[in-house]
């Protein structure tokens, strides 16, 4: 079956139309409550997005073409879905992209995951369909062209409100996975400044947001393993172009996140039910750097199990040897709108805080077969990690399950946590990655 876009009037374009959000019954549908109509996946052609929170569901009669939209219709984030040979090569997606539109811009090649594709920042005009006049939006758009579908992902707005969408538009853009079995490798935007800043020479796109992350004092090459052996970290997670791209990503989620403040004076607890719009971008905001750093962390927590293993330590006791391990870590912020240091200069310094050492330990005990969530808390400012597994201490429940309570910034044992934070209330569980069946 041919799948075909819909084709565009001149001058039109939903992206100012006010329309009833539809039912999507069959045809779109959240991935897991705990995303709170965040994530969805579509299931005739698999994609998953993980939309920011308050954006909703703009279109989806047909399930080629696909659009969602911020509460005041000022922002589209659009998906369209090609058969794999209607075109040969994403600079061919985008040419057709740009004839229909009338799209102007600056774009560039890089590869996403095996596929060619293309990042473009273009403006174009578009009209409401109450007065028809020429409206001018900017926004970015990736084109990818797969084997067997091809995609033209597009995150535009008004173009005088650019500035200050920015940020979520790049997010959203982010968000696209090509199927759930890729749901843990970097989204596209991600994948395009690796490529930029992956050598150590390339400069950052203003464009794109600034990261300060290079020239921290204690950065190796080497990383001390828990059992003090010394072994050479590899080369994507030492390289400062990567962990400069890693910091952009977290510098621009903290920008997204920053929308979503709470009232001065508001409750610092959630509450019972479905959790207040603050919460529900914190999950959010930490499932989409859990997701961009997943699998840079591969081979060093390969590494780290060699190591504890030739200590002749078992499997099952191994989280409580790498807690004691990164409890060992100094506490250093970053000072930046995040603060926050990715996992990869964690490593790289062996320092970060509550939240970027919680991070680090959760990747590295996913990549064990160790399930794990992070506990965030506005009310004590702290965030800790909850294991899955067997053990006495502290437990939080969340989801059904009962999580055995970590805490990165003191040297306490596993199940541990100081009496004042004791209280379940003042915390919310993160599933890093809401498309995992529990």
């Amino acid at each position: 079956m041919r799948i075909t876009p819909r084709s565009f009037l001149p001058g039109v374009s939903p992206v100012l139309t006010v329309l009833a959000l539809l039912v999507l019954g069959n045809l779109f549908v959240a991935e897991h409550p705990l995303a709170a109509g965040t994530v969805f996946k579509n299931p005739d052609f698999h994609y998953v997005v993980d939309i920011p929170v308050g954006w909703e569901v703009l279109e989806a009669e047909q399930s080629g073409f696909v659009s969602f939209s911020d509460p005041r219709r000022l922002a589209v984030l659009q998906i369209i879905t090609f058969p794999g040979e209607q075109f040969v090569t994403a600079l061919e997606i985008d040419r057709f992209i740009q004839e229909r539109f009338g799209a102007s811009g600056e774009k560039a090649s890089f590869r996403f995951g095996r596929d060619h594709a293309v990042f473009a920042d273009y403006r174009f005009v578009t009209a409401s369909r109450q007065d028809q006049e020429g409206i001018p939006v900017r926004g970015y758009m990736t084109f990818i062209k797969g084997d067997e579908l091809s995609f033209a992902v597009m995150a535009y707005t008004v173009e005088d409100h650019y500035e200050a969408f920015q940020a979520k538009l790049l997010s959203a853009l982010d968000s696209f996975s090509l199927s759930l079995g890729t749901r843990l490798e970097p989204g596209p935007v991600s994948a395009f400044l690796t490529a930029e800043l992956g050598q150590e020479e390339a400069g950052l796109s203003p464009d794109l947001g600034e990261a300060r992350d290079s020239g921290d004092p204690g950065e190796s090459t080497d990383l001390v393993l828990p059992s003090g052996a010394v072994w050479p970290l590899p080369g994507d997670v030492r390289s400062s172009g990567l962990r400069q791209a890693a910091q952009v990503v977290i510098e621009r989620e903290a920008m997204v996140l920053s929308a979503y403040a709470p009232p001065e004076g508001s409750a610092l607890r959630p509450g019972p039910g479905l959790a207040p719009p603050w919460a529900r971008a914190w999950q959010r905001y930490f499932r989409m750097i859990y997701r961009d750093t997943f699998q840079r962390l591969q081979v060093v927590a390969e590494e780290i199990f060699r190591d504890l293993s030739l200590q002749g330590i078992a499997r099952q006791e191994m989280p409580r040897h790498i807690l004691s391990w990164l409890q060992g870590a100094e506490y250093r912020r970053t000072g930046s709108l995040s603060d926050l240091k990715n996992p990869a200069g964690v490593l790289v310094s062996f320092a970060g805080d509550c939240d970027s050492l919680g991070l680090t330990f959760a990747i590295i005990l996913q990549h064990l077969g160790f399930e794990a969530i992070l506990m965030v808390s506005r009310e004590h400012a702290h965030a800790l990690v909850g294991i899955d597994m067997p053990g006495e201490g502290a437990r939080f429940p969340f989801e059904g399950r009962d999580w055995l309570v970590a805490e990165l910034t003191a040297q306490v044992p596993l199940g541990k946590i100081a009496r004042e934070q004791a209280d379940i209330g003042g915390w919310i569980g993160v599933k890093l990655d809401p498309t995992i069946p529990w």
